[in-house]
């Protein structure tokens, strides 16, 4: 058995700045939001990314297992949300007639009228802790890195220039 790489041990002070800095302002601004939306609204931001996600579906519907993947949530923890919104009225729950063993999640009107007041409340919380914080620059090549993230492009290389996302001229 070979002994660790040191190098594969630690984090760089980079990859440590980088995740944690991404760690903690992500739990802050969730929290902000949870906290906005349950005292304004009465919804967790959980309870928000169902209906947005839902408000955003081709006829307000999904399958909940589709539902599940796209508010990035456990089958079961959407089931319990979704039966606390369903309690709410805020969703409708239907078995679908094609696949009686599937069932989708609908926005109902109260659920768009929840969404509809809540909106503006999200809105503030993500310009007060992101939009308005960073130049136009900034939040764009923002979103380029997460969209890099997210979809699996292959990094820069090493000799790149911080602060861009290539080494090519532009």
């Amino acid at each position: 058995m070979s002994s660790p790489n040191r190098q594969d041990e630690y984090l760089t002070d980079a990859e440590i700045r980088a995740w944690g800095g991404s760690l903690q302002f992500t739990t802050a601004v969730l929290r902000a939001l949870d906290e906005a939306l349950a005292a304004a609204h009465r919804i967790s931001v959980k309870e928000f990314e169902v209906l947005i996600t839902l408000f955003n579906a081709p006829g307000n519907r999904l399958r909940m297992t589709d539902l599940a993947e796209r508010a990035l949530l456990t089958p079961s923890g959407l089931t319990h949300l979704v039966t606390r919104l369903e309690r709410d009225g805020l969703v409708r729950r239907s078995v679908d007639a094609g696949d009686r063993r599937s069932f989708f999640a609908t926005l109902t009107r109260a659920g768009h009228r929840r969404l509809r007041e809540a909106r503006p409340t999200h809105n503030e919380v993500i310009r007060a802790h992101l939009t308005r914080r960073l130049t136009a620059s900034q939040l764009a090549t923002l979103g380029a890195l997460f969209e890099a993230l997210r979809t699996g492009e292959e990094r820069p290389p090493r000799d790149a220039k911080p602060g861009t996302l290539s080494a090519s001229p532009t």
